[in-house]
């Protein structure tokens, strides 16, 4: 993991977010990025549930020098269930573009329904991560090249795994 004490409260959320999702931070906020869906996120979700949000990057940091699984296990399992819930919205939110408030997962949960969702904005939709993890792109959106389709898309690997 690459937090450190100085790390910025973003750069906390996007290796905090790397970690969740299986994701490379390097790929979740590249350096060359016009989009800053990253910002777009954390601002977000800073909104939506600012002390839970708080408490979950506080239990990153304090653990991030600790085995990836090991975080993983402390975030989803052993922490209070408002922070357990808001790291799986985090996760839905990177890879669906979608927000999926921590009560209405539960609430879902519970009664084994779909939970209500968000899209959080247009670009949020183009930028989420299961379409690449699909090695597809959105309906009606692509920043592909004309006749990309005759190549193979990238591998997987290409997307998960590696750098945390």
């Amino acid at each position: 993991m690459n937090t450190t004490a100085s790390s910025t409260p973003l750069q906390t959320f996007v290796d905090l977010s790397a970690l969740l999702t299986g994701i490379a931070a390097s790929a979740l906020a590249p350096p060359l990025d016009p989009k800053d869906i990253k910002q777009a996120y954390f601002d977000y979700v800073q909104r939506e549930q600012p002390d839970t949000f708080n408490q979950l990057l506080a239990v990153y940091a304090a653990n991030a020098q600790q085995p990836p699984a090991t975080i993983a296990d402390l975030i989803l399992t052993q922490s209070d269930p408002a922070v357990r819930l808001l790291a799986r919205s985090v996760m839905l939110m990177w890879l669906l573009g979608s927000w999926y408030a921590p009560g209405d997962l539960q609430k879902a949960n519970a009664a084994g329904q779909p939970p209500d969702s968000v899209v959080i904005s247009a670009e949020a939709y183009t930028q989420g991560w299961a379409w690449n993890l699909a090695q597809a792109h959105p309906m009606g959106y692509s920043d592909l090249q004309f006749g990309y389709w005759a190549n193979q898309p990238p591998t997987l690997d290409d997307f998960i795994g590696g750098e945390q």
